[in-house]
């Protein structure tokens, strides 16, 4: 037989073999969920797509929390109703829930008070929270709350007998029949998480109990939009095996379980949103320039303080609040914007092209020739699965197809290699010698890096260490010292690459690592400091574990510096160890001991300040000379990232503390006195300022000289 005839027919066997162990595999849960995370992907690489403009969010945040505490009180919401409606609302979705009010007299009067106020809003739509089991939980059945079904009755979709939606067994939480009466309408807000993966990327369309269907949230908010005759609704097969929702103008694709997927439009700031307590405080303050954004809007009021707990990730966040979900649903149906599967023979078959034309390629052509066709083939069809959902919604595989491709090439190669030997071992025990990831890329793509020496770059290196850590194992012991120790370092460890940064190596308990390298990161000093927050918040965590075990309460000094050092792989050619060596690394060290004389316990350098001073919450500590340097640097207290919350105490803390620096620097004595002892009013525990104190105590009596510049020389590590 022709040789090229045969290796063909072997070719379109490992496409046929290909196809079919690939389609086996995704049946797994694993490689599902790989899919699922393209299907996120192509969200995200869309972007924002075209949606409504009319959705404002009113959130109950921290602010909100706060000012009024939570469950937020009956009658301030319905004053925010009343207050919406006359600021010319076209809809307000309520996803709260209102269950019965208790009897003691406040909670009655904040109810009444909040019935009074919701008659002037006829346009409120209310959630229930209906409980649907899974398989599983099918013996938690209870008996249907007729009275509840015949109170939200009035605002239920006529049942379809044909289809089986999502069946509740029982309602979690429903508003109290007065507020069902005074609702305009009523959606469910039942969210069910993917089961891979936890994310949401579907909601279940329609809920029924007792025999009537109730729409989800935002579906409902669409209806009243579009003013859908609910007694109209009708439900139909279509041809892809979904079902399709016909509300007046209105065509809604589902899948053949009765759910719709949701066209995310965007991150959730596309979307108007204001909190809840400024919208009290614009009506208090007259402020008609505000109100004016409800007007003709779509409003829903929902939970975002993370405490509320009200949140779930999406494909386009690790965590969001469900209230945006409700909105995109309303979005993606007043905009017509909708998600389906592309065809399955219409996926098969351009699969089978791609297969086989991959395969044949591979295992006929030369590798320089069949390996670019690959490449065209699954970059064309990604274009294609690309286009396709950005200008239709309709979705094709990615990760399968890409798999597929995959063992069809590998299986050619093999077969060539095997029978011809044109492959041979190459460049094996290269990369033994290290386990970080980012260092194997870059060995990989540069493989010079193996030789001795390096290359100076600019680094930002972070040196931790446990205080005291030597008495401390002398007391515990061997056996109980290492598997605290191993708790430690691995925790530690595991932060510090999930902030970019390379661990160098571990003395004892103490960690040596930097950022910068072996891949270059543009925002080095930020993650830097991101890790050194998150280390020492964890290690706090850490206690409640130890503690348990009886084990003793450790604190954690760290030093972080920025500068030029030399950064490769250095040792002996039979021994070699990525580090990092210089000047700017070895003042991260000695900033970590320096922590021990201002009773601190995270100290950056002024060359990482600068580069973070407007992402950080810090504190100027000192102008020191440290053990082997001659040249003074200034230090920095890291505190907090910016964008986190601080408490009033903090804040006052640190405007005295700086006010009490600024006048220790004009010489000011006993004015830094003062800053510094109104300082310690709040933080009577602060080393700095009482070694300020002292200082400014000894120059009011002593003054330096003339040419004083306020370095302080270190004498120890």
């Amino acid at each position: 037989m022709n040789k090229k005839l045969l290796k063909s027919l072997f070719a379109v066997l490992f496409a046929v073999l290909s196809i079919g162990i690939t389609s086996a595999l995704f049946r797994f849960e694993f490689f599902k969920s790989l899919e699922l995370k393209a299907y996120d992907a192509l969200l995200q690489a869309r972007g924002e797509r075209t949606h409504t403009k009319n959705v404002v969010i009113v959130t109950i945040d921290e602010y909100t929390m706060k000012e009024l505490d939570y469950p937020v009180p009956r009658d301030k919401y319905g004053t925010l109703l009343a207050i919406l409606a006359q600021s010319g609302a076209q809809a307000i979705g309520v996803d709260d829930l209102f269950p019965t009010v208790r009897t003691d007299s406040v909670s009655q009067f904040q109810n009444d008070q909040f019935l009074f106020f919701h008659a002037y809003a006829p346009n409120v739509y209310h959630a229930i929270g209906p409980f649907v089991p899974k398989e599983e939980n099918l013996g938690e059945q209870r008996a249907i709350d007729l009275e509840a079904a015949k109170t939200l009755r009035q605002h239920a979709i006529p049942k379809h007998e044909q289809f089986n939606f999502p069946r509740a067994t029982y309602i979690d939480e429903r508003p109290i029949d007065t507020l069902v009466g005074l609702a305009a309408g009523i959606g469910h807000i039942l969210i069910q998480p993917d089961s891979i993966d936890g994310i949401i990327r579907s909601v279940p369309f329609f809920v029924e109990y007792a025999g009537d269907y109730y729409p989800t949230f935002g579906a409902a908010l669409a209806f009243a939009a579009a003013k859908v005759d609910l007694q109209k609704i009708t439900v139909e097969k279509n041809e892809e095996g979904g079902l399709t929702v016909r509300a007046d103008s209105l065509e809604i694709p589902l899948d053949g379980h009765g759910y719709l997927q949701i066209d995310y439009a965007g991150p959730d700031s596309i979307y108007k949103h204001i909190s809840f307590m400024e919208v009290l405080d614009a009506f208090n303050n007259k402020d008609a320039a505000t109100l004016a954004m409800f007007k003709d809007a779509i409003v829903i009021i929902g939970p975002t303080a993370r405490s509320i707990g009200d949140h779930n990730p999406t494909p386009l966040s690790d965590i969001s609040p469900n209230c945006f979900v409700h909105a995109n649903v309303y979005d993606q149906i007043s905009s017509g914007k909708y998600i389906s599967s592309a065809p399955y023979h219409s996926q098969l078959l351009l699969l089978i092209i791609m297969a086989l034309v991959v395969s044949i390629a591979a295992i006929v052509m030369k590798l320089r020739w069949s390996f670019p066709i690959g490449v065209i083939f699954i970059a064309g069809y990604l274009w294609i699965a690309y286009s396709s959902f950005v200008n239709t919604g309709v979705v094709y595989h990615i990760v399968e197809p890409m798999v597929t491709l995959f063992f069809c090439f590998a299986s050619a190669m093999s077969y060539n290699a095997a029978t011809e030997g044109r492959q041979k071992a190459q460049i094996k025990g290269m990369f033994e010698k290290y386990v970080d990831k980012a260092v194997v890329k870059q060995i990989l793509d540069n493989p010079s890096l193996v030789k001795l020496g390096g290359e100076e770059r600019e680094l930002t290196t972070l040196f931790a260490d446990i205080e005291g850590f030597t008495s401390m194992a002398e007391k515990m012991g061997p056996q109980n010292t290492v598997g605290m120790l191993n708790s430690y370092l691995t925790e530690m460890t595991n932060i510090i690459i999930e902030n970019g940064g390379t661990i160098d190596k571990y003395i004892g308990d103490a960690i040596m690592s930097f950022w910068g390298a072996p891949l270059s990161d543009s925002d080095q000093a930020y993650n830097s400091c991101a890790a050194a927050i998150n280390m020492q918040r964890k290690l706090t965590a850490l206690h409640t574990k130890w503690i348990h075990y009886g084990r003793p309460v450790v604190n954690q000094r760290i030093g972080i510096n920025t500068g030029r050092a030399v950064v490769g792989n250095m040792g002996a050619e039979s021994r070699l160890n990525y580090t990092a060596i210089g000047d700017a690394v070895n003042l991260a060290a000695r900033l970590e001991g320096v922590n021990k004389e201002y009773g601190t316990r995270l100290l950056m350098s002024e060359y990482t300040y600068r580069k973070v001073h407007d992402r950080v919450l810090s504190r100027e500590m000192d102008l020191v000379v440290v053990m082997g340097k001659s040249e003074p640097v200034r230090i920095y207290e890291l505190i907090a990232l910016a964008d986190e919350v601080q408490t009033d105490a903090t804040k006052k803390f640190l405007q005295f503390y700086h006010e009490g620096l600024e006048a220790y620097k004009k010489r000011a004595w006993k004015s830094a006195i003062d800053q510094f002892q109104q300082a310690l009013s709040i933080r009577r525990d602060d080393v700095v300022s009482n070694l300020y104190i002292q200082r400014a105590t000894l120059f009011n009596d002593s003054p330096p000289p003339d040419d004083w510049n306020g370095v302080f020389v270190m004498t120890k590590k």
